[in-house]
């Protein structure tokens, strides 16, 4: 009887074992063999292949400069963007027939784009757009609006690119600065920079990180 007793215990314990299920399996696997440290694959430097030199002009001067008494309504100036930084150019038949005189120095570079940044202080802020296209033409609102032009794919007389009358193939060849209200309350030079860009590579937390780049400095003066 004790035999039978002692048989039927084990018996009873057998058959309450429950076999783990494959997820089981793999999470004692995981537990008993941890993985080694895998090391954060490096992320790919930025190279910057971009050739293209480039300046901010006033009547075929490139600008370092530029001064001018800060009122509201008025325009700061038109200032054109080609593709060199020699002191002074010359002008050919026209602006378009010049800036494609310099344009066609180089290779390959119809899917380079232009854009711009401006930056200025209101009192303790630090205001700044970073122009891409029209769509955030109104960023420094009330103080300085930026007007984009494309003299390269128009002729007569035309206005600025709206949102729009944006194409791929658009050229910001000018912008025009023009102050709007409270201009008093800017209390730092106004600093233009034009850059050329191809991707969102060349850009790093919002910011342009290129070499294709030139800034000039607007006083009120």
């Amino acid at each position: 009887m004790k035999k039978i007793f002692i048989l039927l215990i084990i018996l009873l314990t057998v058959g309450c074992s429950i076999p783990m299920t494959d997820e089981e399996k793999r999470i004692e696997e995981a537990i008993n063999n941890p993985p080694t440290n895998t090391p954060i694959p490096t992320p790919t430097p930025y190279v910057d292949t971009n050739p293209i030199k480039v300046g901010i002009y006033k009547d075929y001067k490139l600008v370092h400069e530029y001064n001018t008494k800060f009122k509201d309504q008025i325009d700061i100036a038109i200032f054109n963007v080609i593709f060199t930084n020699e002191e002074t150019i010359e002008k050919n038949n026209n602006f378009k027939d010049t800036w494609k005189k310099y344009y066609d120095q180089y290779e390959d570079i119809s899917n380079y784009k232009i854009g711009f940044q401006i930056e200025f202080d209101v009192n303790e802020e630090h205001k700044e757009n970073i122009m891409l296209n029209p769509q955030n033409q109104y960023v420094l609102d009330p103080y300085l609006y930026p007007f984009l032009y494309d003299d390269i794919h128009n002729s007569g007389h035309y206005s600025h690119v709206t949102t729009k009358d944006v194409k791929d193939d658009t050229i910001y060849s000018s912008i025009k600065l023009y102050l709007h209200q409270h201009t008093s309350e800017i209390t730092s030079p106004i600093t233009l920079t034009v850059f050329t860009y191809k991707d969102e590579n060349d850009f790093i937390d919002g910011h342009y990180r290129g070499n294709s780049s030139y800034t000039i400095t607007i006083n009120n003066k």
